[in-house]
Order: C-alpha cells, then sequence, then structure tokens
C-alpha cells in the first residue's frame, strides 16, 4: 500500500502547493513526540515507585517557584505562576510561524491564518506507569514549544547519560521538558495547518464565488440577454419537458448538498446561446446591408460565447481543483490523527472534529457553474453540460513522436496478423494442411494470447480512466512516480504483439514444411515463453504491484485485501480459460514435448492422465472462484457486515457449484447416458417355445440432473448478474431513471448497452467455467475457446469502467476512511512518464531500422517458401 504522502504529492496543484497539509513535516514531529514519551516512560520504569513519585513533586515545585521569580510575585502576592495572555500568546505563535500581516478591517480571507489559542499540553498531565499523580503540570509554559533549544545543562546531562554518570532525576526532568515540549509543538503545528488551509480554502471559494458573480451580472447587462424565440418553445415542448425531468432526476445529488442552489441560479439571465445564433435571420429579407450587419452581429455573438465558454470552463476547472484540493487536506487531517490517537491512547480523540472544511462549498460551486451552462448552451440538460464543460484531454495522451511510434508499430502487426490469418485459411482450403490451431503447441499461444490480450485490455482501460478522470492511481493506491501513461502501456503491447505473430509464424511455417527444419519448430513457442517470462518481469517498478497482489490474493484470506487486490482477484476469475492453457503450457515444457515435437503427430499423454483431467483442471477452474469467495469472508470478518460481503461470497458459492457439477457428477456426463438404460427379460409359460421378451426401460435421473444444473446455471448467471449492475456498478435505481446519482461519462446511452451486452456476456462467462473434456453437453468446442476467452476478458474491461466509476463516487465497501476522491487531473509532476522523453530523430531512426528489418525477414521467408516449394517439386518429378 502506497502512503499517503506520496498521494498528496501526486494530487498537488503546482501553485498552491505551499498551502497543503505539510504531511511529512507532522508525521515527524509526532514521531519524536512518541519517542520522547517512550524515553519518560522507560526512566519512570527504571525507578522506584516512591522516588519517581517525590522527583515529580519537586520538579512540580522547583517550577512553581521559577514562575513566582518569571513573574515578579517572589513577595507572596500571588502564589499561583500567572498564565500569559491571549494576546501575548498569539505573539509567540506568530514568532514560531510568521505570516503576512493584514490590515485592521480587511475580511478573513485575505489577513493571516487565525490561530486558535488552547491550553497548553502536558505529559505529567496523565497517567504514568507506577507513579499516581494530580493532574497539575509541572512545567512551566513555552512561548515557542515547537523551536526546542538545548542548553549546555541538557547538553552535559546527555553525555554523562551516556557514560553512565547522570543522575537520575535530573534525567527524569529533561525527559519531562522534551516530551512536554514535542507534545506541544505537534498541537500548535497541527492547529497552524488546519487554520492555514481553512484560510486558503475560504479564499479560494470567495474568489470563485466573485467570478461567478461578476460573470453572471456582465451576461445580463450585456446586449447576450437574449430570450429564446417562441417558436422554438412551441416546437420544442415534448422535448423541453423530457428535459427539465431529466435533469431533476441528475440533479438530484446536488440538490441533497445545497438547496438553495436552484434558487440562487434562479436570477440567472435566460440566454441560449444555440438559438440565438440565429439572430434576426427571419427578418433580414432582401436588405444587404442588414444582411450584412446581421452577420457581423452573429460573428461577434459567436466569440462572445466561445468567450463565456472559456470563462465557465475555466471556473468550473477551479471549483474542481479545490475540491480536490480540500479533499486530500481533509484526509490527510485524518490519517494524521488517526496516527496520533494510536500513538497516544490517553489523548484519544483530541483532534476529533478539528478539521479543515470537507470540500461541500467547492462542490456546490461546481454544481451551479453546471447549472449555468447548462441553462446557457445545453437547453438545461445537465448531463450534457457536465460531459462539455470538463475538458477530457487526459495524462500524457498527446505525445506526437510516441503515437507515431505506436502508429506505424500497429500496422505491422495489422500486416503480420492478415498475414498468419491468410496462411491458415490458404492452406487448409488449398493444401489440405491443418490450421495453426490443430497444431500441436496452439495451447501455448492461446495461453500467451490470453495474456497479451488482457494487456491491450488494460491499456484500454487505463485510457478510460484517464479521459474521464477516474482516480485509478488513489483508488488502487499505486506508486505515482512508477506508473505508465496510455501510450506507454499501448507501445509495450504493441511489441509483445510483433514478437507474438512472428513466433506464431514461424511456428506455423516451420510446422507445416513450408521451411526447412534448420530450426526445430518446438524452438518458436520456447522462445515465445522466455519472452513472455520476461515482460511479466520486467521492468520491476512496475510489475511489482501486480506481483504483490497476486500473493495477497493467493494468501486470502489470511491477509486483509485491498481493493485493488479484490480488483485482481475479480480478474482471475475472467481469465479461466488462460489458466488452463497456461497450465497445459507447463506441462508442455516439463515433459519435454516441445524438443520431440514433429508435424502433428505428437500425442501428449500426460493430457488423458488421471491427475490431469479430473485433479488439475478442475482445480484451475475452481481457484479463482475459491479465491474470491475467501475474500468476501475476510471482508466480512474485518467489517462485521452481512451485506454485502456474505451476499458476494454467496455468489461465487453459486459459481463453483455449477464448475462442481460440470466437472464431477456422472449422471450429467454424455458418456454415461448409455448406462442409463437396463433391460428387464419376461417370459410366457404358457408358451411352447419359451422366446423371452426383452423390454428396455429408461433411467430418467439423467434428465432432472440436467434440469437441475440448467437451474443452477441460470441462477448462477442471473445473479451475478444483479450483481454488477446494482453493486458493482451502482445502476438499476429506478429513482434516476434505472441508472445511478451521479455519472462521470457522458453518454446515457452507453450505460444501456452495456447493461444489455452484460447480461449475454455473463451466461457466456458462466460457461468458460465448465472444464474442457469433461463430457458435459455445455461444455464450449475446443475451436471457440479463443473467442470464448476474448469475449470474457473484454467483458472484465468493460465491467473495469464502470466499477472503478461507482467506487470513485462512492466508498461502496469501505476501503478508505474518507469516502470521496479527489480528480485526476495532469500536473505535470514528475511521474515515470515525465522522466523519459523520446526526441523525434530517433524514433525515425527507429522506424527505418526496425521497417528494415522487417522487409528483410519478409523477403527471406518468401524466397525460403519459393525454395522449398520448388525442391517438393523436383523431387515429386523424380519419383
Amino acid at each position: 500500500m502506497v502512503e499517503f504522502g506520496l498521494k498528496l504529492e501526486d494530487n498537488k496543484v503546482d501553485e498552491w502547493s505551499s498551502e497543503y497539509i505539510d504531511y511529512e513535516k507532522l508525521k515527524s514531529v509526532l514521531k519524536r513526540a512518541k519517542a520522547s514519551a517512550q524515553n519518560r516512560d522507560e526512566l519512570l520504569k527504571r525507578m522506584p515507585p516512591g522516588v519517581a513519585a517525590g522527583a515529580m513533586q519537586e520538579q512540580k515545585d522547583e517550577s512553581r517557584s521559577s514562575a513566582l521569580r518569571d513573574n515578579g510575585t517572589a513577595d507572596g502576592v500571588d502564589a499561583t505562576p500567572k498564565r500569559k495572555t491571549v494576546k501575548e500568546r498569539d505573539v509567540s505563535l506568530k514568532m514560531a510561524y510568521p505570516r503576512n500581516e493584514r490590515s485592521e478591517g480587511a475580511p478573513m480571507v485575505l489577513g493571516p491564518y487565525p490561530l486558535e489559542v488552547t491550553d497548553k499540553l502536558s505529559f505529567s498531565s496523565l497517567p504514568m506507569p507506577g507513579v499516581d499523580t494530580d493532574t497539575t503540570p509541572l512545567l512551566k509554559e513555552h512561548g515557542t514549544p515547537t523551536k526546542k533549544v538545548k542548553s549546555w545543562t541538557n547538553l552535559h546531562l546527555t553525555v554523562k547519560s551516556y557514560l553512565g554518570f547522570a543522575d537520575d532525576k535530573k534525567l527524569l526532568f529533561k525527559a519531562h521538558d522534551d516530551a512536554d515540549d514535542d507534545l506541544n509543538s505537534f498541537k500548535l503545528l497541527y492547529d497552524h495547518e488546519v487554520n492555514k488551509v481553512k484560510c486558503f480554502y475560504e479564499e479560494k471559494t470567495h474568489e470563485i464565488s466573485q467570478r461567478m458573480e461578476v460573470l453572471v451580472e456582465s451576461v445580463g447587462t450585456s446586449e447576450l440577454n437574449i430570450k429564446k424565440p417562441k417558436h422554438h418553445k412551441r416546437g420544442n415542448i415534448v422535448s423541453s419537458m423530457k428535459n427539465r425531468w431529466e435533469s431533476i432526476l441528475q440533479g438530484h445529488s446536488v440538490s441533497m448538498l445545497d438547496e438553495s442552489i436552484n434558487n440562487k441560479t434562479s436570477s440567472v439571465p435566460d440566454v441560449d446561446f444555440k438559438h440565438s445564433e440565429s439572430l434576426d435571420d427571419e427578418d433580414a429579407g432582401w436588405n444587404v446591408a442588414q444582411e450584412m450587419d446581421n452577420k457581423r452581429k452573429k460573428e461577434l455573438f459567436v466569440r462572445n460565447s466561445d468567450s463565456i465558454k472559456r470563462a465557465i470552463t475555466d471556473i468550473y476547472r477551479t471549483a474542481k481543483l479545490l475540491h480536490n484540493f480540500s479533499i486530500m487536506n481533509y484526509t490527510g487531517f485524518v490519517k494524521i490523527a488517526k496516527k496520533f490517537d494510536k500513538t497516544f491512547p490517553d489523548l484519544k480523540g483530541l483532534f476529533k472534529g478539528n478539521n479543515c472544511d470537507d470540500g461541500k462549498q467547492a462542490e456546490i460551486l461546481a454544481a451551479k457553474m453546471e447549472l449555468i451552462y447548462s441553462k446557457w448552451f445545453c437547453d438545461g440538460d445537465i448531463r450534457e453540460a457536465q460531459a462539455q464543460i470538463l475538458t477530457k484531454k487526459g495524462d500524457g495522451l498527446l505525445t506526437d513522436w510516441t503515437q507515431l511510434r505506436l502508429g506505424y508499430r500497429l500496422g505491422m502487426c495489422s500486416i503480420l496478423a492478415m498475414w498468419v490469418a491468410w496462411d491458415c485459411v490458404w492452406g487448409q482450403f488449398s493444401r489440405g494442411q491443418v490450421s495453426i490451431g490443430g497444431r500441436s503447441a496452439f495451447p501455448v499461444f492461446r495461453g500467451i494470447f490470453g495474456l497479451l490480450a488482457w494487456h491491450w485490455f488494460w491499456g484500454v482501460a487505463v485510457y478510460v480512466w484517464t479521459r474521464y478522470r477516474i482516480n485509478y492511481i488513489y483508488l488502487f493506491e499505486f506508486d505515482p512516480r512508477n506508473v505508465d501513461t496510455p501510450i506507454d502501456i499501448f507501445n509495450s503491447a504493441v511489441d509483445e504483439t510483433l514478437v507474438f505473430l512472428i513466433c506464431m509464424l514461424m511456428y506455423y511455417k516451420s510446422d507445416a514444411g513450408d521451411m526447412p527444419l534448420w530450426i526445430p519448430p518446438g524452438a518458436y513457442p520456447s522462445f515465445l515463453i522466455i519472452y513472455t517470462i520476461k515482460c511479466l518481469i520486467f521492468p520491476w517498478k512496475i510489475r511489482l504491484p501486480m506481483w504483490i497482489a497476486i500473493k495477497q490474493v493467493i494468501m486470502a484470506p489470511f491477509i486483509a485485501p485491498t481493493f485493488f487486490v479484490t480488483y485482481v482477484g475479480d480478474v482471475s476469475t475472467s481469465m479461466v480459460k488462460v489458466f488452463q492453457d497456461l497450465l497445459w503450457t507447463v506441462c508442455f515444457v516439463v515433459s519435454g514435448d516441445f524438443i520431440l515435437m514433429v508435424g502433428n503427430e505428437q500425442d501428449h499423454a500426460w493430457t488423458e492422465h488421471f491427475w490431469y483431467k479430473k485433479i488439475a483442471i478442475p482445480l484451475v477452474c475452481l481457484l479463482p472462484l475459491w479465491i474470491r469467495f475467501n475474500q468476501c469472508l475476510r471482508r466480512y470478518l474485518d467489517t462485521g457486515k452481512r451485506w454485502p460481503h456474505l451476499a458476494n461470497a454467496f455468489k461465487y458459492a453459486l459459481s463453483q457449484s455449477v464448475t462442481l457439477f460440470g466437472a464431477f457428477h456422472p449422471l450429467y456426463l454424455m458418456h454415461t447416458k448409455q448406462t442409463d438404460l437396463h433391460t428387464v427379460l419376461l417370459h410366457d409359460d404358457d408358451d411352447d417355445d419359451n422366446d423371452d421378451t426383452t423390454i428396455v426401460i429408461g433411467n430418467y435421473q439423467s434428465n432432472l440432473f440436467q434440469l437441475f444444473w440448467m437451474g443452477l446455471f441460470v441462477s448462477s448467471s442471473l445473479y451475478s448478474y444483479f450483481w454488477d449492475v446494482y453493486m458493482d456498478w451502482g445502476l438499476g435505481r429506478p429513482e434516476f431513471a434505472f441508472l445511478g446519482p451521479r455519472l462521470m461519462f457522458p453518454k446515457k446511452t452507453s450505460y444501456y448497452m452495456v447493461m444489455c451486452a452484460d447480461l449475454v456476456m455473463r451466461f457466456m462467462w458462466v460457461l468458460t467455467l465448465v472444464p474442457p473434456q469433461s463430457g458435459a453437453k455445455f461444455e464450449l468446442p475446443a475451436y471457440l475457446s479463443a473467442i470464448s476467452m476474448t469475449i470474457e476478458l473484454f467483458r472484465r474491461t468493460i465491467w473495469s469502467f464502470f466499477r472503478l466509476e461507482h467506487e470513485h463516487r462512492q466508498n461502496t465497501e469501505g476501503f478508505r476512511r474518507v469516502n470521496v476522491v479527489p480528480l485526476h487531473f495532469d500536473h505535470n509532476h514528475q511521474h515515470k512518464y515525465h522522466q523519459t522523453k523520446r526526441v523525434g530523430w530517433k524514433v525515425l531512426i527507429e522506424i527505418v531500422v526496425v521497417t528494415s528489418i522487417v522487409v528483410a525477414l519478409s523477403a527471406v521467408s518468401v524466397i525460403v517458401a519459393q525454395k522449398s516449394a520448388n525442391l517438393k517439386l523436383s523431387h515429386e518429378r523424380d519419383l
């Protein structure tokens, strides 16, 4: 799990970086306070209880007498030390944390950060181990506790303590001084950071409100304040009512933030920029001068409307960034307060409620801008306004030279893919050869193809999340310094695809006899296996989170799963067919068949063994479901909530039942159908011929179990579909037109289309759980395995789009302490993809070199194939 400090740095706005919480400094001061407290406790444990109590009383008396001397009350006028006034304490705090002074009467948003004056904390007020003390602080107050200056006496005591000559009482006094100073340093620093964030947040909200009011006022007093023509209202009365109804539904969550938003926007001028662009077209007539004047007015109107769009977009983006600012700071204070509670249990709850704003006001301002934009430019359609107002340019998606490199490599992949497909089809139909699907090592290529397909789908998922600002880095708790952009992922995937297609083409040519056997056919899949292992391990910094997550997935339920671990577990349930082929690949290598393989006559005897068909393959089908089942149970143990964790576990239990019945039940298998028939011999005593009559009676028990399995299959598919839509995606709510309260993707039709497609693909997923060669009627044919594998991986990719969208909007299963998540913006931080830049001429040189190599290999392949064909013809003539 990545530290919050890295998340904070990744989501910082550079212009506001000094206004964020100083999380690392708070951690270091808290760590120092913890060390001082531990040192004090160790000294108290070493001393006898009576001696410790006496020393503490002596220190208290000395502190009081010192306070009397300092305040000039040695004559006995006042027996208690005089506490500093509020003004004196405020001056000392300003010396500790200087800020710019503000003038008299200036608003708070423009002044210095106000510091809340609280009582000074002391470790002496806490119960000490083995010592009975009162609650009176033993130490005198310090003006600047954050600036701890060690005197020569303290230095002398420190040296003597190392040498073993120090007095225990003096060491105890010094430990109390250090502990009190460090504790008060942390509290003052915490209060300072809270007030700093609060003041900046109020300042920015005030600025955004003023900018918004100025914009609305300027539009209202300008010539742009033009009502929509009446004929547009009469012609679209049905559509306007529909848009109004959708706006009410989609704005329901916004009204929950602040019921006064709609009242505030009621004063917004009613301007329809779409219809106003056709200004005075009907009245232009044949007057050339008036027509030119109207044309000039329309051009000016378009420019002004574009300017207003840019202004609204800029204000809206600032409001969203401010919302991210408040979320990150709020989360930081929650985390640091929880660390304090764990460190000092006796002071638990000290900072409860002492936090910055959680961003509600910024969210209200952003919602108001959405309403204004929808009223002016989108006929009141908030969904369309949300899609337009926030730019969708993703981080690192527009790198010209990288796109050029990706484009030409994609072109080579397309050519190689067509070449492989043509050779397979042409060889099968023209010469009667077995296609690549019937070759001995095809399961190796199919399994690696599954991994490669998921690499492509992962790049698509990252692209979609980045484009629509779903903060997957924050949700998955990735290290932002080691995250690939979608372009980087696609470049890696296209390189792997090139190697995959070349190996497949060379293997097919070699195994079909179209190339001389200088290299054995089994060498090509072997090289592809080694290359795949290398890609799964390197680059290590990028692959490390994946392997850590896989280890945690395997160790379920002994490790509490994170959101990313559960995501990996969900993905593993969609890769059952891939795991089966990978198991086949391991056996293929271990058995040595890749060395002995010649042509298509290789018989893999181990595929018919009992341990492979009845143990290994069913375990591979069941293991991902069993892991997710255990993860759900562990979440129930950690949270104590039956819903949704036990209900989710029941979903995977149903899927396991489908697999078990499909793999092991003898009454279901087709090859046992013949044993379900038995004969009855009837003998007639009156018949002289003694002929026996044979009657065949069928056993209908098999059909009953098939019907039971069918019901189990349908129930599991429908239950999984319901969980996808309602729980994982947060859709299917009738009050929101069977969608969700607030969506991040612009097109509503995409949600409905995906919900319909998921129903069909869920049934196909359950079919993939039936082990191959089990004899089941519903077992997928071997030639459809690659297609069903790809469809299921595609379904899981679509599922991940909406799963992370729902997790971004709502903390569905309680993985985070704070429900809100900041939007993903590009802040130009030093990520991995900002540190390596490709120069244009290097990319051009690479294009030339790679293209030359591909052309040379293609020419050599064609020449070799022609020579091989000529050798065959000459050999046939000789015969």
